[in-house]
């Protein structure tokens, strides 16, 4: 029997390699957040999360609020912020040209107070029927709209300024509450004040001026060309300028003086939810006496 050629031993298995660390991804680490940072995180992952998901994707209340229980943020806290959406006004999200130089045609109010909707809605409707010379427009549920009154009795009121108030409300189109229940002692009332055609009407007078003043200048140079006078063309319209220059001045410093009258009716809110918060009653006056007569049938 030939030899056989001897056998090889098996091949021991190649060792594992060892294991590699973790790829590093080149940001500094850091053990903890600031809040900044945090709010921040929060943010971007809610931006995220919003592009990713469905459009037609809806949540109720009770599983939003379930949701940020789970990031830690308070059931009040998010009953609040589900109430300010609720009540936030339809507006655009940026600024027109309009709303930049002149100024917003809505202004608004808002405040978390203790007491329930129809309390807080009374009241509110007791100050701007007395103090603000408004009447009821609408009455729903969770909101009253107000518009200015205009019988003899109160424009005698507020021309002579009686009670010691301007009224700064009655020069609003009309003015809109709505409260909307936050838990069982708190309600967020917000107000809102439509100015539109008080800031139509300083547009249009703005505008009237300021074309007053480029009708005159135009004016001058055209008269002095019919009639041949030996001014030359160049100082002429020089000083046919002066009235442009002029009415484009006072032009703007007219439509601009709304956002004074925009500042004032916000105030006006803002005194409006001092007196449902505080319980101030309304201050009595001369205005008072008119006041019940022109609330009689």
């Amino acid at each position: 029997m030939a030899d056989q050629p001897p056998r090889k031993p098996p091949t021991p298995p190649a060792a594992a390699p060892p294991p590699q660390p973790p790829a590093q991804s080149g940001l500094p680490i850091r053990q903890s957040l600031d809040r900044n940072a945090l709010d921040r995180i929060l943010k971007r992952a809610g931006e995220l999360q919003v592009s990713a998901a469905d459009p037609a994707e809806e949540m109720t209340e009770e599983q939003l609020i379930a949701l940020g229980q789970e990031v830690g943020i308070t059931p009040q806290h998010l009953r609040q912020a589900i109430a300010e959406e609720r009540t936030r006004p339809a507006l655009p999200d940026e600024p027109g040209f309009t709303d930049r130089w002149v100024g917003p045609c809505t202004v608004s109010a808002r405040r978390v107070i203790r007491g329930s909707r129809e309390q807080l809605l009374g009241r509110l409707d007791e100050w701007m029927r007395r103090e603000e010379c408004l009447q009821v427009k609408r009455r729903l549920t969770d909101r009253i709209v107000w518009e200015p009154r205009r019988d003899f009795l109160v424009n005698i009121k507020r021309g002579l300024n009686l009670g010691g108030r301007a009224y700064h409300l009655t020069r609003t189109h009309d003015v809109a509450a709505t409260a909307v229940t936050i838990d069982a002692a708190t309600t967020l009332v917000q107000v809102d004040a439509d100015l539109r055609p008080a800031r139509a009407g300083r547009v249009r007078g703005g505008g009237a001026i300021a074309a007053t003043g480029a009708l005159a200048g135009g004016s001058m140079v055209g008269l002095g060309v019919v009639l041949g006078l030996t001014i030359p063309l160049i100082p002429l319209v020089a000083i046919a300028a002066i009235p442009v220059a002029a009415g484009a001045g006072i032009g703007v410093g007219v439509a601009r003086g709304f956002r004074a009258t925009a500042e004032r009716v916000q105030l006006a809110l803002e005194q409006a939810l001092d007196s449902i918060e505080h319980g101030a009653p309304p201050r009595p006056g001369v205005g008072d006496v008119l006041g019940l007569l022109s609330r009689r049938p």
